[in-house]
């Protein structure tokens, strides 16, 4: 069998244990090979996108034929069977030909064969390889190869946390060792290396982990270690040196032989009564807070701390969008569970919480998306019946790392919603879901139903009134926005109204709410603001400014969840332009990147320039064929 290994060294042999060599000299041929045997979900993949993936700079009938090519070359480097299609559009990869270590990693891990599967990762995906001007490659390879790392860190994270609770040290170590240096910017992994070792009694390893991190930072970030891990390591270096005076201490204990005093243990009676009383004071008066009233599972903790601090975390996480205050509902999250780490819900909430670092402020920041991960897992396993943790699961499924797996987090919602009919949260997160999808008037009715349980939740109100543009009813959707606070979510909230107003033809209006937006953020997080004002360059003739725009848009997006905005007006504006081949490839971007809103595609008269365009006529057809199968089965 033909042996193709893409994590760590990439190699290709032949049945007869020998290189490949007509491949492994033919960079592009070898990276359409690892796409067809790496990318998700496994089997045939279309032509066309092949296509926006290997030949970008080709046009359409030049592209097929370097394809038709290259598909040649493989097939008489590695026979005629190793690539397989389906009608004429779609090709694949046949397994049965060709073993690589990318499914057989994911398999093992699918199976619970932790160690297997890391054993089969020998390090990144594709390691040091790339393509000259493969933007799109390197894109997806990008977000593959910290998908599978992030997959390597958790299991080995997992198998740190079974040998601990199975009191395995040794073994506890050796993994979380390995975890860290998969998921290296996770200092929460290194403090829990260090109390590891503080266990076993290597307080000297402690500190070299502690030292390791910091140079790590130092160098990376000139930054220095959390306040929580500088902590840690004061209270190694205590144990360090009472051990060293424990000698002494100890035989003067014997010989005095002093029982503990009654006072002592009256106030540690009284201290555990008043704990007890807070904690039901604190359940009390969560009870009587209306629409901050946690779900009833969340009491079930007996920690009168941790449940204090949880009222706090989760007030935070559901103010206003703020790099602040989610910095700060992360660091009360992970205070909660050290103090009691089977508080399923407040797992739910740090796998929230870091889940919204990364989709809102920092998209690249993988090792956030690896903690929200393990934590949404970690309250699933604690409470399969708790509704924050569906919900947080959901989050997670409905994001460019997951590449928008729609079906999957609307069940999610949905479990969350059988579970708890009043959580807000997720009959939005339901109803965003469902307009990006195209299913407009159940969008709609999900965002209703969180105005009816939280009145007062802008960001519902404002995505109503997107829907309602979505429709073509522009009007209603201005009147809507003029009751949002722009504050609520601002770039949403600009980009929006700006559209609205360019499809009222108020351009003069569209262009004094994007400027007013961008002097106040000229970093446009997501780009969705900056490619807005594309489309009104675009609208006004102005080519040049638009493209301008359009890099910028690119440069400032890329990772957000939000992007696929972007990239829809970026499809606007090559469509006003007349551009159709660029309009239809940045189209089935956004379609990709979890917008494939096919009424929207339908009657957008922004895109009428493009609408007899052969392109645009098959992907139309595409998308509406997935948008009947979404209304059918969803």
């Amino acid at each position: 069998m033909i042996e193709l290994r893409l994590l760590g060294r990439l190699s290709l042999t032949g049945a007869d244990g020998r290189d490949v060599r007509a491949l492994l000299g033919q960079p592009r041929r070898l990276a359409l090979l690892a796409y067809l045997a790496a990318a998700t979900p496994p089997g045939f993949h279309r032509r066309d996108s092949l296509l926006v993936l290997f030949w970008p700079e080709l046009d359409q009938e030049h592209a097929r034929a370097a394809l038709r090519q290259a598909l040649h070359v493989v097939r008489d480097a590695l026979g005629a069977d190793a690539i397989t299609s389906r009608g004429d559009e779609e090709i694949g990869l046949d397994f049965a030909e060709v073993s690589c270590d990318v499914p057989a990693f994911e398999r093992a891990l699918r199976n619970g064969q932790l160690e297997e599967a890391l054993d089969l990762y020998r390090g990144a995906l594709l390691e040091g390889f790339f393509i000259s001007d493969g933007h799109d490659f390197e894109r997806w390879l990008e977000t593959a190869r910290a998908q599978l790392q992030q997959s390597a860190a958790g299991a080995a994270r997992t198998l740190a946390e079974r040998h601990e609770s199975a009191n395995d040290l040794a073994s506890a170590v050796r993994w979380t060792r390995r975890a860290t240096e998969l998921a290296p910017s996770d200092e929460g992994l290194v403090r829990r290396l260090m109390a590891l070792l503080d266990r076993q009694g290597n307080r000297a390893g402690a500190f070299e982990a502690y030292k390791a991190l910091a140079r790590r930072l130092a160098a990376d970030y000139d930054a220095e270690p959390a306040a929580e891990t500088k902590a840690l390591l004061a209270e190694v270096r205590e144990r360090s040196q009472s051990q060293e005076t424990a000698r002494p201490l100890a035989l003067v204990d014997r010989e005095e032989h002093r029982p503990s005093s009654p006072r002592r243990t009256r106030l540690g009676i009284s201290a555990g009564i008043f704990a007890a009383a807070v904690l039901v004071l604190l359940v009390a008066f969560s009870i009587g807070r209306g629409r901050e009233r946690p779900h009833p599972r969340v009491a079930l903790t007996s920690n009168a701390e941790a449940y204090d601090l949880y009222l706090r975390a989760n007030m935070l996480v559901n103010q206003r969008q703020s790099r602040e205050n989610d910095s700060l509902a992360i660091t009360l999250f992970e205070r909660i569970v050290a103090l009691d780490p089977s508080f399923a819900a407040a797992q739910a909430g740090l796998a929230r919480a870091y889940a919204l670092r990364v989709s809102e402020f920092a998209p690249a920041d993988t090792a956030a998306l690896q903690r929200a991960q393990v934590a949404a897992e970690k309250a699933l396993r604690l409470d399969p019946n708790l509704a924050e943790a569906h919900q947080a699961q959901a989050r997670l499924l409905w994001g460019p790392s997951n590449h928008f797996f729609h079906e999957r987090a609307i069940q999610e919602d949905l479990r969350a919603l059988r579970l708890d009919p009043n959580m807000d949260r997720a009959h939005q997160h339901l109803g965003n879901i469902y307009l990006h999808i195209g299913m407009l008037d159940e969008g709609i009715v999900e965002l209703q139903k969180t105005l009816a349980i939280s009145p007062r939740e802008d960001n519902a109100l404002r995505r109503i009134a997107e829907a309602r543009a979505y429709q073509g009813h522009y009007d209603d959707a201005l009147r809507i926005l003029s009751q949002v606070d722009p504050e609520a979510n601002p770039p949403y909230w600009y980009y929006e109204m700006a559209i609205v107003l360019l499809h009222l033809g108020r351009s003069d209006s569209a262009f004094a709410v994007i400027q007013s937006y961008l002097r106040a953020h000229p970093e446009d997080r997501g780009g969705v603001v900056t490619s807005a004002r594309a489309v009104a360059f675009a609208l006004a003739g102005d080519a040049r400014r638009a493209e301008q725009d359009i890099r910028a848009a690119v440069q400032n997006g890329k990772g957000f969840i939000h992007f696929h905005h972007a990239a829809y007006h970026i499809a606007l504006t090559y469509a006003l332009l007349d551009q159709p081949d660029s309009a239809v490839h940045w189209l089935r971007r956004v379609a990709d990147g979890g917008m494939p809103c096919y009424p929207l595609f339908a009657s957008d008269p922004f895109l009428n320039n493009i609408r007899h365009n052969p392109g645009f006529v098959g992907f139309l057809r595409e998308q509406r064929d997935q948008w009947e199968r979404f209304r059918t089965t969803l």
